[in-house]
C-alpha cells in the first residue's frame, strides 16, 4: 500500500525544498485566481465572450515564448534571483489587476497586457523553480520532488479556480 501513496521524504528532509514547494502550491493556486479576476474584469467591460477568450492568445504566446527561452534564461543567470523577480513580477500583476478594478480605469487592453505579463513570468517561474530543485534534494529523492512539483502544480489549476468561483459566488 506504502509503494501506492506519494513519496513526501524531500518535504520532511530538506526544508529549502519544503519552502520551495510551499512558494510552488501558493503560486499555482494565486495564477489562476488572477486570470479569472481578468476573466471577470474583461466581461464585465465588454460583454462579450470573445474578449474573454483573447485573454487565452495574450496568454499563450508569451507563455510559449517564455517556456522556450526561460530554460536558456535560468541556465545563464542566478536561478533563485530569477525566481523571485518571476514571482515579484507576478505580484505585480496581480496588484495591477486589482488597482486597475478599484481605480476604475475600465480598459481592456490593459488586462490583455497583465495577461501577458502574468503568462510570460509563469513561465520563467516555473522553468527557474524546475532547476533550482536538484541543487536542494539528494539525487535519490528527485523523483519524488519533481512529481510531489507537478502534484502540487496540478492540484493548485484545479483549486485556484474552484476558490475563485467560491469567492465570486459568495462576495462578488
Amino acid at each position: 500500500m506504502r509503494k501506492l501513496l506519494v513519496d513526501i521524504t524531500p518535504l520532511r528532509e530538506s526544508p529549502p525544498y519544503r519552502r520551495l514547494w510551499t512558494g510552488m502550491a501558493l503560486s499555482a493556486i494565486g495564477a489562476p485566481l488572477t486570470l479569472v479576476a481578468m476573466s471577470l474584469q474583461v466581461y464585465a467591460l465588454t460583454q462579450s465572450t470573445f474578449a474573454v477568450g483573447m485573454i487565452g492568445v495574450f496568454s499563450l504566446v508569451p507563455l510559449i515564448v517564455a517556456g522556450l527561452y526561460g530554460g536558456s534564461i535560468v541556465d545563464a543567470h542566478d536561478r533563485r534571483k530569477i525566481a523571485i523577480l518571476a514571482s515579484i513580477v507576478l505580484w505585480a500583476v496581480t496588484i495591477g489587476v486589482a488597482a486597475q478594478a478599484w481605480l476604475q480605469l475600465d480598459q481592456t487592453w490593459l488586462l490583455y497586457v497583465f495577461a501577458a505579463i502574468q503568462s510570460a513570468a509563469m513561465g520563467i517561474n516555473q522553468a527557474a523553480r524546475s532547476a533550482i530543485i536538484p541543487r536542494l534534494v539528494r539525487p535519490e529523492l528527485l523523483s519524488a520532488s519533481n512529481a510531489l512539483s507537478m502534484i502540487v502544480f496540478g492540484a493548485g489549476m484545479s483549486i485556484g479556480p474552484l476558490l475563485a468561483g467560491f469567492l465570486v459566488a459568495s462576495v462578488g
